[in-house]
């Protein structure tokens, strides 16, 4: 590499003398760099792919920058087509499964083998997707962590502008996330833009990094205009985040009327921030929120300043579905307020043990963790004794029959592997709710606890509303019930199931409430407590 030294004058050389300023390469350098880098990153090995990009990242110019840049978007485009390719197959393999899954207790010994050879193929395309994906990740995440250390004016200037023109939404949110990291300066200002962009994810990221900076006052519009988000409950969500922060009478006034057009578990954000942000609580009653604030709007300092009489009926924060004082449906005693939800359902085999409550279930639950923004748990008697199994399906059963019609759902059941009910989320139809009864009532609780591989199937399922910008596909709230520890699939320790959710979350924002079933020595307290509390969730014990 060529190195100057700048003589400045007396002090310039000595101040030269102690810190040599890089210059960059020469043209025939960086081609040489190029040439060592394409030979290094076709290297099978990751730490070698590794060591080149860092070595690229390090020449810190615009055109290692443009190169990092062209790398990431290759990686990316690479691996979602190889992703395409396995999932197509998996879709392929689950159609012939279908069948053989259905007819499950009464196959052949040839079918059941025939079966069994299907399910293994299932695995090895999955797991080679989960291959693709995490090394990917390694190489994606490297990238991004460089590009927040780039100091060349030239350079920075090229990646800001990628920020704001860039044409794939992936490197704009790649880019933006290392400047974010690495806490780059002037990146509050680029999170100001990259706040409008036409991608949610971008938008979302830009909107979470401004909740962190020190003075956002000026993202105080962004903020509030995401509370009224006509597409995407994500982006209202941190919309409502920020006016809570920033305590924004402009803000107040759009959750309130954002607050009659809600039907589902962002009632409980937008009632819980009023809540906060007043000192009243008038649950999901938008009448008398509105009310209040033009009686007390002008003298509201930001702080609790209360005033006013609970509406009538006395409708309370995780009232009933559709502004109503019905009660909500529950799922061992958890209120359900949301209008899109996955249930993860535990049955390994040590769901067969006989079901014993703890000790004063049968009176209010103490929230073990969480709560967030969502109603008490309600008290809870076991309707059904028997095994924990079949206590699950009695009371998802219960569930079922009181789920408003409104609400779309999914099940994932799981045990050594998971098994999704459906492909797509389900409108909760009689006849649609009638086939979900039966779906759990025909397993049979066998196996090995696979946590990690079943939320990461819930967690799909939450990603398509942002891929496929479809509202209605969305996930908000997942209900994980299990009597164990995570000790099967690709994730098989508390740690990493923990990680993993971190890093799938944070563009989703799905709430994960927890029921614990039976002797606590067979599950860890803590790893539950951990999944609902950093997701806004409840976790209790039955």
């Amino acid at each position: 590499m060529t190195k100057q030294r700048l003589f400045l004058g007396a002090l310039g050389l000595v101040l030269a003398l102690a810190i040599p300023l890089f210059a960059g390469p020469s043209a025939a350098e960086w081609e040489q760099t190029k040439k060592d880098f394409y030979r290094d990153f076709a290297n099978a090995d990751m730490g070698v792919k590794k060591t080149a990009l860092e070595r690229v990242a390090a020449v810190n110019t615009v055109d290692a920058a443009k190169l990092l840049i062209a790398i990431y978007g290759g990686i990316k485009r690479e691996a979602d087509a190889k992703e395409a390719k396995l999932q197509a197959e998996i879709d392929d393999l689950e159609n012939t499964l279908k069948p053989l899954r259905k007819a499950q207790g009464s196959l052949q010994s040839g079918e059941a083998a025939r079966k069994a050879k299907l399910e293994a193929e299932v695995k090895v395309a999955s797991d080679a997707i989960t291959k693709i994906r995490e090394e990917a990740k390694t190489l994606l995440d490297v990238i991004a962590s460089a590009i927040g250390k780039f100091t060349d004016p030239a350079a920075v200037s090229e990646l800001r502008a990628l920020v704001i023109k860039g044409q794939d939404w992936a490197d704009r949110y790649a880019v933006l996330a290392g400047l974010i990291a690495a806490k780059a300066q002037g990146v509050g200002s680029l999170c100001l833009e990259a706040a409008k962009d036409p991608d949610p994810r971008v938008r979302i990221l830009a909107l979470d990094a401004l909740l962190d900076l020190g003075d956002i006052k000026a993202a105080e519009p962004l903020f509030v205009k995401a509370v009224e988000d006509p597409a995407h409950w994500q982006i209202r969500l941190s919309g409502i985040a920020g006016v809570e922060k920033l305590r924004s009478k402009d803000g107040m006034a759009a959750m309130i009327r954002q607050l009659k057009k809600e039907d589902g578990r962002l009632r409980d954000d937008i009632s819980g921030a009023l809540k906060r942000l007043i000192g009243m609580d008038f649950g999901y009653d938008a009448v008398a929120w509105e009310n209040w604030w033009k009686t007390n709007g002008e003298k509201w300092d930001g702080k609790p300043i209360g005033g006013g009489a609970p509406p009538s009926g006395n409708e309370k924060s995780g009232g009933g579905a559709g502004g109503t004082t019905a009660e909500p449906p529950t799922f061992f005693g958890l209120k359900i307020t949301s209008k899109k939800i996955v249930f993860v359902l535990d049955i390994s085999g040590s769901m067969n043990d006989p079901s014993v409550p703890p000790e004063g279930a049968d009176k209010p639950p103490p929230v073990v963790s969480g709560g967030g923004n969502g109603p008490a748990p309600a008290p809870w008697e076991p309707g059904k004794k028997g095994t924990k199994l079949e206590v699950l399906k009695y009371e998802f059963e219960k569930t079922m029959n009181k789920l408003h019609e409104k609400t779309t759902f999914n099940i994932i059941v799981f045990s050594d592997n998971p098994l999704q009910w459906k492909d797509k989320m389900q409108t909760a139809t009689p006849p649609i709710k009638a086939e979900a009864i039966d779906f759990v009532n025909k397993q049979a609780g066998n196996g090995m606890t696979n946590t990690g591989d079943s939320l990461e199937k819930a967690f799909e399922l939450a990603g398509q509303g942002l891929k496929d910008k479809s509202y209605a596909a969305l996930v908000d709230t997942i209900y994980l019930m299990t009597d164990g520890m995570p000790c099967a699939g690709k994730w098989p320790t508390q740690d990493e199931v923990v990680k993993k959710v971190k890093e799938w979350n944070s563009l989703s924002k799905v709430i994960i409430n927890c029921v614990a079933l039976g002797d606590k020595s067979n599950y860890n307290q803590t790893f539950l407590n951990t999944l609902a509390s950093m997701t806004g969730g409840i976790c209790v014990k039955r």
